[in-house]
């Protein structure tokens, strides 16, 4: 819920080492295509997205590009001698106001494009809605082996960004993990709550309004029940999450830092690319 901006947002944050023109040079038709899939659109919408989509992404690749480049240097200065809690809470605050202006960016284009789609959309949106919750039910079937797989995501990514571990690191940080696997709720369990509860709600607002401003006030409306600190499962999750870094944190080596920054130093030659050659 709604994956429209959900979407959108997704894509602005992929930047992959041999993606991220991609993305720039075929965003459009990306975005185009994910969203017939939701609303088996018309010639003269699909034309729409692309329009809009190419010029939100040379504004993303020109503005927010250079603001992430420095986040990212940031990052590198604070982390070489490991992170504090107020280095953290700035890291936060300022990824959550990049988040804030991409969808103040997108929501009027949003609104303008659900404003404008026929009945016979909507129910095609509701079909493939419960298509997708039957699926995630289905995966949800099988509880240690999506533990397995959290397990497995978990060791690669902190590989990627750390390098290797010393046999006592690993048990430490295993240690950890199946603590907090075991005292945190199932994430996917959440979201299906989550859709469960906001798709019919979702559903039930395209039918019954059509004005774009009454569906740009629910757009932000809903953002800020979802990210905004009136949120209190999502503010403690945060919390949470910040006190888990800080943990893995202190097990980690210099070299293993360093290890990371220099992970770091190749997404900021990758933003500085695309930023001077589009």
């Amino acid at each position: 819920m709604p994956k429209i901006i959900l979407f959108f947002c997704i894509l602005f944050f992929l930047a992959g080492c041999n993606t991220t023109k991609l993305f720039y040079n075929f965003g459009d038709e990306l975005v185009s295509w994910q969203l017939d899939n939701y609303f088996e659109l018309t010639s003269e919408q699909e034309e729409w997205v692309e329009k809009r989509m190419r010029l939100h992404l040379e504004w993303h690749r020109s503005v927010e590009l250079p603001r992430y480049k420095n986040f990212l240097i940031d990052i590198q200065k604070n982390a070489k001698d490991g992170l504090t809690m107020s280095e953290l809470d700035e890291g936060f605050s300022r990824f959550g106001t990049k988040v804030d202006r991409i969808y103040e960016r997108l929501i009027p284009d949003a609104a303008f494009f659900l404003s404008e789609i026929s009945p016979e959309q909507i129910n095609h949106l509701e079909r493939v809605m419960a298509e997708e919750n039957e699926e995630m039910m289905k995966r949800m079937e099988n509880q240690q082996e999506r533990l397995q797989e959290r397990h497995e995501n978990f060791w690669e990514q902190m590989e990627d960004w750390f390098g290797e571990f010393s046999i006592s690191q690993r048990e430490q940080i295993t240690e950890l993990q199946t603590k907090w696997f075991t005292e945190s709720p199932d994430p996917s369990a959440e979201r299906m709550e989550r859709r469960r509860k906001s798709q019919p709600q979702f559903l039930a607002l395209l039918r019954s309004v059509s004005k774009k401003k009454e569906l740009e006030k629910w757009f932000r409306q809903w953002f800020l029940s979802w990210e905004g600190e009136t949120n209190p499962t999502r503010k403690a999750r945060i919390i949470r999450n910040k006190k888990r870094i800080l943990l893995i944190d202190a097990i980690l080596t210099p070299e293993q830092r360093l290890h990371a920054v220099r992970e770091l130093d190749d997404w900021v030659e990758i933003l500085e690319e695309t930023i001077e050659n589009p």
